[in-house]
């Protein structure tokens, strides 16, 4: 996978060259981040609804 552009310009320069890559496993770690983040921020918001 490859999530990340060149430089500041994107593959747009020709300096850029083919890019890094992003591996699986890193791939499903910032999923799992995000997910956790929505996640406890669905939680507080239940929590704050609950709280009179």
């Amino acid at each position: 996978m490859d999530f990340f552009d060149g430089e500041a310009g994107g593959r747009d320069e020709p300096a850029a060259g083919a890019g890094g890559g992003c591996s699986g496993v890193t791939a499903v770690l910032l999923g799992t981040a995000v997910a956790l983040a929505v996640g406890v921020a669905a939680l507080f918001d239940l929590v704050r609804d609950l709280v009179p």
